[in-house]
């Protein structure tokens, strides 16, 4: 039992130095209105945990914008005001990590598509993406706001390599987190023009009366069989 002990505890030992020694950055997507203030956000990290203390260089379409030092939860902010509608590529350094992501800046009244990605593209343990989703999310890209939710098991850096791996059309990625992205959006004064996902995402955007399409039945979605009629239904122009 002792043996065991000194073992197990230099496990932890080796855990923790590596965790302190490693370092990484990872950038959160973004929404906002046109000419708003907006925290973009930033968390640094351990192998395991969340590591505070760290300077965070943040930039926007290229252009340095500022540094932040992360707190005790890891999480550096930088504020910025979106001048114009659009997507912005945010950049993020700290350290000798480096990561990058994008913000959505819209007009007040705007309507987004949403997209659960794991419930509507990519099948669980898949990485292959369902047949032509790729051509009909351009499409939709063309006519209106997308917007990824990240709503399952896979985490935003998995989730945005097999977007970008796949050539989906770009546009942020933002966690579900229960529906509470649905409430945010609209206290930004943002609509859900279309929502495509499963059963639970869909569900719980219901008090928004959102015209929603999903491959199961869902009560008050329509069922689909696939991403081409969602493109006829939508009356896409799918090249």
């Amino acid at each position: 039992m002792k043996i065991l002990l000194q073992v197990f505890s230099l496990f932890v030992c080796i855990l923790f130095v590596s965790d302190y020694s490693y370092a990484a950055v990872v950038f959160h997507d973004a929404v906002c209105v046109e000419g708003d203030s907006v925290m973009l956000k930033a968390v640094t990290k351990g192998r395991i945990f969340t590591k505070g203390g760290q300077m965070v260089e943040f930039s926007v379409n290229g252009k340095l914008l500022g540094r932040s030092l992360s707190g005790g939860d890891g999480t550096a902010f930088k504020e910025f005001r979106a001048k114009k509608s659009g997507l912005y590529k945010v950049s993020v350094v700290s350290g000798k990590d480096k990561d990058s992501g994008l913000l959505l800046s819209l007009k007040k009244g705007s309507g987004i598509v949403f997209i659960d990605v794991e419930g509507s593209i990519f099948a669980p343990m898949s990485d292959r993406p369902a047949k032509n989703s790729q051509k009909t999310i351009k499409a939709i890209a063309k006519r209106f706001p997308v917007v990824y939710l990240q709503a399952g098991i896979l985490d935003s850096r998995t989730l945005k390599k097999l977007l970008k791996d796949n050539e989906f059309a770009e546009a942020p990625l933002l966690p579900w987190r229960e529906g509470a992205v649905f409430e945010e959006a609209d206290k930004k004064g943002l609509k859900i023009k279309f929502l495509i996902g499963s059963k639970t995402v869909i569900e719980s955007a219901r008090e928004f009366k959102t015209k929603a399409f999903s491959f199961n039945e869902v009560e008050g979605a329509e069922e689909v069989k696939d991403w081409e009629e969602i493109g006829k239904r939508m009356h896409l122009v799918i090249k």
